[in-house]
């Protein structure tokens, strides 16, 4: 009947073989002494089977290990556990479900019970205290497990035999060859045997602590019947291997358990007989190996029969199940087998056999059907269900019309969202109450003791002499300020404590379930919408989560900020939803600036979703409303916009027109005037950003806005709107802001057109570029000079000079250009020309 329901559980619209697991273990342990019960054991035998199959021991593992748990007495009072589970026999030995060393009958329910025994003594730190004393302390195992009992102070500790590797040891040597569970078995006690524990507890890495639990006679014994069995479950498979696989009656590759053949003489591979047997031999070498007790052996260096592969997962204390020595199609054989006679004993009808009248045949299985029905309708007819109440969901439902249709979506982002921002701003109010009670109690508390004059007069008795008499006692009058306290001050601090008792009693209750049922479902409309956006990128899906961002944002105030619950939520939302939705959206670029300009305490929440790059089109126009922001106030906002315009990707990606480029360097330019002869230290890094996208311009596709650089800087620098700075980075980006060297030390530049960028310090200037440079400057100065009295009169330099060296520099660069262009035409003249050189440099 188990493997019935755990087989139709897992079909579509079943409950699924967990829920039916657990189940039938929670009936079939809930009852008194179940573990001696051998039905019930044979029950649960199955189960077991059948979890192992389906990957589900989880489940029972949990139900058993509350059940050890309580017999050990740890969560159960330790007067019931005689009375609930009678199993402390004679030699103290704890109680365990299986009895006595091991159990060869039932091995898929002893291997889910020594599991579970085996997490118990992981969790407690048993098995840690009792390895570390045999290490550092060399006691016995009975010695160190004493140790063990008084450093963990444990309610029950298991006695010696119950320790993990002694009960893996026994069940192996128990368990039948022919198991599946054979050599997982023998894995599981290899694990603790070669275990090495030294680097845990800071030693160098040594041997195996195997031996040290089998120092004692009997001990050494169990070791030899290890090293016995090992060879005859090697001989067993040996045998085994030589058998033919019977065929199948229908050829198929389908191994699923609805196809698998009832065969009652079902055989394994033999290739998994020989893999057994081999791994058999390898077991018998891992205990006859005295070296690795010891810690001197190199485990790559071991020959092939070692399987050092598999040794060093051991000894490196890996887990892993070695599932490819397991029989899976034995295991899914028995399972289908036990299914179908189960199906045919339902179906068929059967005639009872001849008995004598007034007996029964309970050895015949065939009317176990009509006897247990028979006995069934002896009580009472069961009780109908109870009628189900129909429960309301604790958070609504996400629609899935609300995920395209963007003003429904609205709607329902508005309504949680007012409540998440209303319990901030309760949550502000709270604190801003108890801020306020908070001064006025330290405001009142000076006035809560006055100082006033008093006076007293104390009676000094005079004790007189031998030879004199006493006249009296003294009186003594004494004028002091005492302490008073004020009534009316403390009755005021006392409601003052009072009321602020009452308001951290209201903070600190947990939010109202309207608050908390609002953030699951925003959230969970979150995280809906981009699940499905992910796999299916539609427009109205965009929109709608474009439209969720700026809700989000709108609904982000102080007090939202103030109270940390909603901070970190409102961060969320508006980072997942910026991140898929926004950055990099063409069309979201302008209203996510015009936002950030509007509200600039959102721009380190909103600047990470800044991508300008995405709209190149508009590049030019955001950077302007930018530097139209520039102030001393909002300097770090705008060097937080200013990083997210990647100018090289835009100019070599997009490649804008001329008239594009021209109109952002005058942008640029405007804000560097901006930031003046002296910039402020609270405005030097958006300035450094200006200047190294104004060199980055400058350079780009040269000489284009070489004529634009100089007519700005020169114009600007007459009116010392420019900082000296932004000379500087110009010259230095043309090639002419170091000092100039030897005579020579220049490379002459034929070409007219300069790459993409030029690095710094490279020669960008061609001969004839160097020659109107110095034409045009002349000019210009020229000009300058006759353009008001001021100039006339006193000259350039008032307005000049903090520009001296950097234009001594560019022009002592020209000059040098100049002339050494010259100097190599003259020398490829004809000797005797005479040729006189023109020129205007004033």
């Amino acid at each position: 009947i188990c493997q019935t329901h755990i087989f139709r559980s897992g079909q579509p619209n079943g409950v699924g073989p967990t829920a039916v697991l657990e189940f039938w273990v929670q009936v079939l342990i809930s009852q008194q002494l179940w573990h001696r019960d051998q039905a019930t054991l044979y029950l649960l035998d199955h189960l077991c089977k059948a979890a192992f199959q389906y990957s589900q021991e989880d489940c029972i593992q949990k139900l058993l290990y509350q059940q050890h748990k309580n017999a050990l007495g740890y969560h159960c009072d330790k007067g019931l556990l005689s009375s609930l589970v009678s199993w402390i026999v004679a030699g103290n030995v704890t109680p365990s479900f299986v009895e006595g060393n091991a159990n060869s009958s039932q091995v898929w329910f002893s291997w889910m019970v020594l599991n579970i025994e085996s997490i118990f003594e992981e969790d407690s730190q048993l098995r840690r205290v009792v390895e570390r004393e045999l290490i550092i302390n060399d006691l016995s195992p009975d010695q160190a497990l004493k140790k063990a009992q008084t450093q963990l102070k444990l309610p029950v500790v298991p006695s010696l035999q119950r320790l993990m590797i002694y009960r893996w040891a026994h069940q192996a040597l128990a368990t039948p060859a022919d198991h599946p569970l054979m050599p997982l078995i023998w894995q599981k006690f290899f694990l603790l045997y070669l275990h090495r524990p030294g680097p845990q507890y800071g030693l160098p890495v040594d041997g195996c602590i195997g031996r040290r639990f089998f120092q004692s006679a009997a001990h050494v014994n169990l070791l030899n019947e290890m090293k016995q069995r090992l060879t005859e479950v090697a001989d067993f498979h040996h045998a085994a291997s030589k058998a033919l696989k019977m065929e199948s009656p229908v050829k198929s590759s389908d191994r699923s358990l609805e196809k698998a053949s009832c065969l009652p003489g079902y055989l394994t591979s033999p290739e998994l007989h020989k893999e057994l047997v081999r791994l058999c031999n390898v077991f018998i070498l891992w205990l006859e190996e005295e070296s690795f007790q010891k810690g001197d052996t190199y485990i790559p260096s071991l020959p092939k029969q070692y399987d050092a592969h598999r040794l060093a997962k051991i000894m490196q204390n890996q887990q892993d199940l070695w599932m490819e020595y397991v029989n899976i199609e034995l295991i899914h054989h028995e399972f289908q087998e036990a299914i179908n006679l189960w199906t045919q004993t339902q179906l068929e009808s059967h005639t009872p056999a001849a008995i004598p009248a007034g007996q029964t045949d309970f050895t015949n299985p065939l009317s176990a059907k009509e006897r247990i029905m028979n006995n069934l309708k002896k009580f009472d007819l069961p009780k109908p269900p109870l009628s189900l109440q129909p429960m309301k969901a604790p958070v609504p439902v996400i629609s899935s019309a609300s995920l395209i249709n963007q003003k429904e979506a609205i709607h329902l982002t508005h309504t949680d969202l007012k409540v998440l921002q209303g319990h901030a701003k309760t949550a502000a109010l709270w604190e801003s109450q108890h801020v306020a009670l908070n001064s006025e109690i330290l405001d009142t508390l000076p006035k809560l003791y006055v100082n006033r004059e008093e006076q007293i007069t104390l009676h000094l008795e005079c004790r007189g002499a031998s030879s004199k008499g006493c006249q009296g006692a003294a009186l003594v009058t004494i004028q002091f300020e005492g302490k008073h306290k004020n009534e009316a001050v403390s009755q005021q601090l006392h409601a003052l404590r009072k009321e602020v008792r009452q308001l951290q009693a209201e903070a600190t209750k947990p939010p109202s379930l309207g608050v908390v049922e609002a953030a699951v479902h925003v959230e969970n409309f979150i995280t809906t919408l981009i699940n499905i956006y992910k796999v299916q990128p539609m427009p109205a899906i965009k929109k709608v989560g474009i439209s969720l961002f700026f809700i989000v944002v709108e609904y982000v105030c102080d007090e939202t900020q103030r109270n940390p619950p909603t901070r970190q939520f409102f961060t969320s939302c508006i980072e997942i939803l910026g991140q898929v939705f926004i950055s990099g959206t063409k069309s979201e670029c302008k209203r996510l600036l015009q936002t950030i300009l509007h509200n600039r305490r959102l721009c380190t929440l909103l600047s990470p979703y800044f991508t300008p790059v995405a709209s190149p089109d508009e590049f030019v126009a955001l950077y302007e409303k930018v530097v139209t922001f520039l102030s001393e106030d909002n300097s770090d906002v705008v060097f937080m916009l200013l990083t997210k315009f990647d100018l090289m990707q835009w100019l070599n990606v997009t490649k804008p027109p001329l008239s594009e480029r021209t109109r952002l360097l005058e942008s640029i330019h405007l804000a560097l005037n901006a930031c003046g002869l002296e910039p402020e230290e609270d405005i030097l890094m958006p300035f450094n950003i200006f200047c190294n996208h104004w060199t980055n311009l400058l350079q780009y596709q040269f000489p284009d806005h070489y004529s634009d650089f100089l007519r700005l800087f020169v114009q600007s620098s007459s009116e010392q709107l420019l900082s000296p700075d932004c000379w500087k980075a110009a010259l230095k980006a043309l090639g002419c802001g170091s000092p100039m060297t030897e005579q020579g030390s220049f490379k002459k530049s034929d070409c007219t057109e300069s790459p993409v960028l030029q690095d710094a310090g490279e020669i960008l200037l061609s001969a004839e570029q160097v020659r109107e440079t110095i034409e045009w400057l002349s000019t210009s100065f020229c000009k300058l000079r006759l353009a008001s009295v001021d100039f006339r009169t006193f000259g350039l330099f008032s307005k000049w000079s903090p520009y001296v060296p950097e234009v001594n520099t560019f022009l002592e660069y020209l000059i040098k250009r100049l002339i050494e262009t010259e100097v190599v035409s003259l020398a490829q003249e004809p000797v005797g020309s005479n040729r006189v050189l023109a020129g205007n440099v004033s």
